[in-house]
């Protein structure tokens, strides 16, 4: 036997599954030597699928459910993105405070499993872990891409960007690309840092799309070099949209920027639960921090709690920024604008006394 037998024995000594069974299972595993014995189990229906994960929980010291689309309380991947569920085999079924529970076809890869714990901690959720079979995971992942369709199905250009933006928001995404291809419009979103495309538009399409952004941005029609613009359509988000000129057409990119999101805790995003250790680190009297990391990894929402770990009354903390993202009551803020400058700011920022300075331009 190979190495999955111990858990066939097992299975056998405990009257879940007969000898006969567990040679059949073997023979199939042969053609199909990616699928664990449980899972060739269940796939052959040899036998009760709840007494058969119960006892490999049991063996495999995990807690365990079978999996369904109707036990996903998350919205789609919002919280790990569709290439990490379909590489490590995982689904986020239900977060609860600052715990997330996570089903995997396979307690043991522990690459996937810290793959998935740390993009979890990025957003201040500690990993709570399950078992279940590889096809409920499987299914899970099918529903998921089943309603990603529906991005492309309005023959609408107003309902269809409206769609693009509106499930953005819903799957936490930063960024939104909205890029032109030979044949082909593609729609990428940033989410935790990394680009995952979520829909093809016709390529007939690209003019109405085209236009449709414009005029929704504020941005000049005829003018295809690069501009700036943002759309104030949604109640709680500023969106900021760029555009770029391409061989095959223009390019946009919209910053998507939830409005008075909340701060989170310093301690939420993994840093250290040492008191001691942070004040020797950020609250110094006289420092330098540099905070520096790709779009989309958390220097905003970093920045922002340390800035409110370290606000009390008897400090004075100003902030210069281009743009004010999130309001922190107690920190006095401002934004840079066509008649000031990061310059003209510091030098008025110096004469009020300040305790603490942030100064911060987006990437953008």
């Amino acid at each position: 036997m190979n190495g999955r037998a111990p858990i066939g024995i097992e299975l056998v000594k405990r009257g879940v599954v007969e000898e006969s069974d567990i040679k059949v299972a073997l023979e199939y595993q042969k053609q199909h030597p990616q699928k664990k014995l449980g899972d060739i189990l269940n796939i052959l229906n040899l036998c009760p699928q709840k007494s058969l994960i119960d006892a490999m929980g049991d063996i495999l010291g995990e807690k365990v459910i079978i999996l369904t689309i109707d036990d996903v309380k998350t919205k789609e991947n919002n919280y790990i993105d569709i290439n990490t569920i379909k590489s490590c085999k995982a689904i986020v079924f239900e977060v609860i405070g600052r715990r997330a529970k996570v089903c995997f076809a396979d307690t043991s890869d522990t690459n996937a499993i810290e793959k998935v714990r740390m993009q979890l901690l990025k957003q201040g959720l500690v990993m709570e872990k399950y078992l279940t079979f590889e096809t409920n995971i499987e299914n899970v992942i099918k529903s998921f891409e089943n309603k990603e369709e529906t991005i492309t199905d309005s023959g609408d250009i107003t309902k269809l960007l409206d769609t693009i933006i509106r499930t953005a928001m819903e799957k936490r995404a930063s960024d939104i690309h909205i890029e032109p291809l030979d044949d082909s419009i593609r729609v990428r979103y940033r989410i935790d840092g990394e680009l995952i495309s979520v829909a093809n538009i016709e390529k007939s399409k690209q003019t109405q799309l085209i236009g449709r952004i414009k005029a929704i941005s504020n941005m000049h029609q005829e003018k295809q070099e690069a501009q700036d613009g943002s759309i104030t359509l949604y109640s709680n988000y500023n969106i900021r949209v760029a555009s770029q000129r391409t061989i095959d057409g223009e390019k946009f990119c919209l910053r998507l920027l939830k409005k008075n999101d909340g701060i989170k805790s310093i301690f939420d995003l993994g840093f250290p639960n040492d008191d001691e250790l942070l004040r020797k680190t950020f609250d110094k009297r006289n420092s330098i921090t540099i905070v520096a990391a790709p779009t989309g990894q958390g220097k905003t929402t970093s920045l922002y709690s340390i800035l409110d770990y370290l606000n009390r009354p008897e400090i004075n903390i100003v902030t210069i920024e281009d743009p004010v993202e999130i309001r922190v009551p107690g920190i006095n803020q401002t934004e840079i604008d066509e008649k000031s400058t990061f310059a003209s700011a510091l030098k008025a920022t110096l004469r009020n006394d300040p305790d603490i300075i942030l100064l911060r331009r987006n990437s953008w």
